[in-house]
């Protein structure tokens, strides 16, 4: 996600019930989409097991969990632990069973379906596929109804034909015929598809004309569980347990929810990448995630009776954050517990890079403090920790750098930008390679210009709420002894909530 957009609907979240999400990436040629940003290259090198799955997600990478897993995987996104980064590549990989302790899931809040949450039908969700100036072309395999409007009808485009979108001004045109500044096309059959150019997508398609700049904005206009088919399995890996993955869809409709709240008075409540959620159409669709998300149909995380801000994030770490270490609002659902996640690539990490490199990458980001003499940062503890400059997960807040020119205080997530690190879970080591285990001892000096600094990290990610991989470990462990353990999941990772079927 975007961290300005995040920190402004986190506060947001304070007085309404409402969710995130991603700046969408159309596909085909001709469509005008904001991208997400990219992650600041910097000049280290990554000496850590590569990756096999990175989400970069907020956000959010993704290695695989499950004790055997076949199939691979590859997507492109950005990233979802919300410093903008390429998405990972979800690569085939074994991972041995091993034992890692009993998980013992937080049970203090309760999992009921309280009658103060009101009862109702599927809601729609509106999806922006993006703008252009160019015709567009949409098809079906049945009829499909052309509106002008929401309801009065203007003619049909027949099953198997070419209907050719275009704009003018601030009007729309169906194969040459003007229809007006809103368009609602549907198939006629609830159940078929239809095509956007070469992309395919469940419901309807809205069409609005921007009129100053004789652009068209083009919306999915979809129900939320037809939706959730094409975000689940962008979001996790369809072969981990159904547990996970039942975790995934709940979070998923609720962030949703909550989204669809905050944007009700725009023309779109999401955009479909991970910025929001990542969102793939029909193509993106798996069974085993399909099954996941109509086991849990209608059920959505409450705190005082509202959808939450399901936040979630590829891999914890070892431990999540509190929301207000992140970006400064409490949230009293987003706090820190222990993460259970226990994914090769992404539990620990290690970046090397140089004093030289640190400087550049410090100047180019506006912070240069000229020549490097030291770090001021508390070394990392066991968890919970918290001290100035760390939060209760260790994830860093701040840290200064002296040099030459003077000293530089800089936020763990500008950090995270400038040194292209996977999460802010993280520790300098100078001229001391701590191979993969933390260490009490700070290394933060400096001596010469060919200093080598190792940063040793935990976790990809913003820390906040779901552990993707955390939830893809305890439902591991948990096997098929609880049919509905996706609940539990749900509760160790967000606390203080209630379970809900809302629909």
């Amino acid at each position: 996600m975007n961290t300005k957009k995040l920190q402004c609907l986190i506060v947001g979240t304070m007085f309404l019930g409402i969710n995130l999400g991603s700046v969408g990436t159309v596909h085909g040629e001709s469509f005008i989409v904001t991208k997400a940003g990219s992650t600041k290259s910097s000049s280290t090198t990554t000496t850590s097991t590569k990756a096999v799955g990175t989400k970069a997600t907020s956000t959010t990478s993704k290695s695989k969990v499950s004790s055997t897993i076949t199939k691979a995987k590859s997507t492109n996104s950005s990233t979802k632990s919300k410093v903008k980064s390429k998405k990972d590549t979800k690569s085939t990989k074994v991972i041995k069973n091993t034992k890692q302790g009993t998980i013992k899931p937080k049970s203090s809040t309760s999992i009921t379906n309280s009658s103060a949450v009101k009862q109702g039908t599927t809601p729609n969700i509106r999806v922006l596929l993006g703008s252009r100036k160019s015709p567009a072309t949409i098809k079906s395999g049945t009829n499909m109804t052309v509106f002008k409007g929401d309801d009065q009808k203007v003619s049909v485009i027949v099953a198997g034909s070419t209907g050719k979108l275009s704009v003018s001004g601030n009007t729309i045109y169906v194969n040459g015929k003007a229809i007006g500044p809103n368009v609602l096309i549907k198939p006629q059959n609830p159940k078929e598809s239809f095509y956007l150019g070469d992309k395919q997508y469940r419901g309807g398609l809205r069409v609005f004309a921007v009129g100053r700049s004789s652009t068209m904005t083009l919306v999915n206009a979809i129900p939320l569980e037809d939706y959730l088919y094409g975000v689940v399995p962008q979001e996790v890996i369809p072969s981990w347990p159904a547990a996970a993955l039942e975790a995934q869809a709940v979070a998923a409709r609720t962030y949703a929810l909550y989204t669809m709240e905050t944007n009700k008075n725009k023309d779109y409540d999401v955009k479909p990448s991970t910025d929001y959620q990542m969102y793939a159409g029909r193509a993106g669709e798996h069974n085993a995630t399909t099954v996941a998300v109509d086991k849990t149909k209608g059920m959505v995380m409450f705190y005082n009776q509202k959808p939450i801000n399901a936040l979630f994030h590829s891999d914890g770490g070892g431990y999540t954050e509190d929301s207000v270490n992140v970006w400064g609002t409490a949230l009293p659902y987003l706090k820190g517990v222990k993460d259970y996640s226990q994914a090769p690539s992404t539990r620990t990490w290690t970046v090397t890079t140089t004093r030289q490199a640190m400087e550049a990458n410090l100047r180019a980001a506006g912070k240069g403090v000229g020549t490097l003499k030291s770090i001021q940062l508390t070394p990392l503890k066991a968890q919970p920790m918290e001290t100035a400059d760390r939060g209760v997960s260790g994830r860093v807040k701040s840290a200064t750098f002296i040099g030459s020119d003077g000293k530089v205080t800089v936020d763990g997530d500008a950090l995270r930008s400038i040194f292209g690190l996977k999460s802010t879970l993280f520790d300098f080591y100078v001229n001391h390679n701590p191979n993969g285990k933390d260490s009490a001892k700070p290394y933060h000096t400096f001596t010469n210009k060919n200093d080598t600094v190792y940063i040793l990290g935990h976790g990809w990610g913003h820390g906040l709420g779901l552990s993707q991989w955390g939830a893809a470990e305890m439902a591991k462990q948990n096997g098929d002894k609880d049919q509905e353990y996706y609940k539990k999941i749900l509760t160790h990772y967000y606390s203080g909530i209630n379970i809900n079927k809302m629909y």
